[in-house]
């Protein structure tokens, strides 16, 4: 019997980006579109976490699109991902410009004051130890933000605060895709995201 052929991670998040472009239609290139679509939970992420005049990662960034709007928005960013395929298409959609910066190779510590990261955890293995990775990019004074869904059980509060807790002061909230029912002061069933903030203890004597 025959192994298996060998995929390395970097193959299968290409093939995973590729597959996800593929089922998109046209408008996955359309650059104006995407930026005027995104995602509730994006939309949500941002409301909450400006990036304005902060040096910005937005970690597993994909084709770009976030990191895009992140620069848009005032932030000096970065986007970062494993997958040659998406960074290649990001760099299509940035064009010419100096900025962002699209990367597959990872950033080195006490860089950001904050760092993305959307959609993401609920994909990994070592949930927290992602978090601590994230945390080590961070300038004194930093925080890592982002969402997770809650749809389908994929996370609940209780379970990301223990992967955020070793790092640092923990902050969620829970947002609905109805703007009407994020009034309401219960929880609900149905769509939403935790948004999450993890600020790390400032070393001693750091301003």
């Amino acid at each position: 019997m025959m192994a298996a052929p060998f995929t390395s991670p970097v193959e299968e998040y290409d093939r995973q980006y590729q597959a996800w472009a593929g089922q998109q239609g046209p408008k996955v290139f359309d650059l104006d579109w995407r930026l005027t679509h995104l995602s509730w939970g994006d939309r949500a992420l941002l409301r909450r976490y400006s990036p304005e005049g902060r040096r910005v990662l937005d970690f597993g960034c994909m084709d770009g699109i976030f990191t895009l709007r992140l620069q848009q928005l005032g932030g000096e960013a970065v986007g970062y991902d494993i997958s040659p395929a998406a960074i290649a298409q990001a760099k299509r959609f940035r064009g010419s410009a100096a900025r962002p910066v699209f990367t597959t190779v990872p950033p080195g510590p006490g860089q950001f004051d904050r760092i993305y990261c959307t959609d993401v955890l609920e994909h990994v293995e070592d949930d927290s130890g992602l978090i601590g990775e994230l945390v080590s990019y961070l300038a004194s004074g930093g925080s890592v933000v982002g969402t997770t869904l809650v749809e389908g059980g994929a996370y609940e509060e209780a379970l990301l605060r223990r992967a955020l807790a070793p790092w640092g002061r923990v902050r969620l909230h829970r947002y609905y895709r109805s703007a009407l029912r994020n009034l309401l002061p219960v929880r609900q069933q149905g769509d939403a995201v935790l948004v999450f903030q993890v600020t790390p203890p400032s070393p001693p004597g750091a301003r």
